[in-house]
């Protein structure tokens, strides 16, 4: 099993393998970026052009989320995070449930306080600097912020014995809603954003809207907390 194996390793060992794997989800984002250009945005300008600025904090942040990761490995193997690798499908449900609920609220407060003008000159302004968002954008912040939002991850993971199922399909998600938010195009169907956005969840407009105007659609994975807030603002 990937745990047992991850269990043995040494701490030299697991870091190098979660540095190549923060780097296959770079690449792999890049490449969904470019699948997705292709066929819903095939005339995008400057696609696949990348400044110094941003592949250099693109690099930072993969590095900072593969040493966040090796620090997740150490509070582990120290028995302060604790993964159920024996769950019930019912709580493997809850468990994705809930980590999607409390990461949206803890993310959704801490993107409200990146916006107070002392934070945003610090950190969150960079990754402001873009009003037509790409893939690569998702990767280009300053690196306290990229510091700040995997802190927040493995802070979370220490509160409760998750399912590896969960965990597992929560990374994939924030991937998908990462990657989505940030195509700079809107890839569902009128319908499909719709239903998804009366069912709560953001939809890859969403996030876009956000970066035109930053005082609006704050959330990441769900509309629950603009609604409640008042920050919301739906595609048109």
């Amino acid at each position: 099993m990937l745990l047992e194996w991850l269990w043995q390793q040494s701490f030299v060992s697991a870091s190098a393998v979660f540095f190549a794997l923060n780097i296959l989800i770079f690449a792999g984002a890049l490449a969904a970026g470019k699948f997705i250009d292709h066929f819903f945005n095939p005339g995008k300008e400057n696609a696949g052009r990348f400044t110094a600025t941003e592949l250099l904090l693109s690099c930072s942040t993969v590095c900072i989320n593969s040493a966040i990761t090796s620090g997740g490995w150490l509070l582990w193997k120290a028995g302060v995070i604790r993964l159920n690798t024996q769950a019930a499908w019912w709580q493997i449900l809850r468990d994705t449930a809930v980590l999607v609920l409390a990461m949206d609220l803890a993310l959704y407060i801490l993107h409200r306080i990146a916006h107070i003008p002392l934070f945003y000159k610090i950190a969150h302004y960079k990754h402001h600097e873009y009003k037509e968002v790409t893939v690569l954008t998702l990767f280009v912040m300053s690196p306290l912020e990229a510091l700040g939002f995997g802190t927040l991850w493995v802070f979370t993971l220490c509160f409760f014995s998750f399912s590896i199922e969960a965990v597992a399909l929560f990374l994939n998600m924030n991937l998908y809603f990462g990657i989505t938010a940030h195509a700079g195009t809107a890839i569902y169907p009128e319908r499909l954003r719709r239903f998804v956005s009366a069912l709560g969840f953001t939809y890859p407009d969403f996030h876009r809207l956000h970066h035109e105007n930053e005082r609006v659609n704050m959330g990441f994975y769900t509309r629950i907390w603009d609604v409640l807030l008042k920050t919301s603002r739906e595609a048109q």
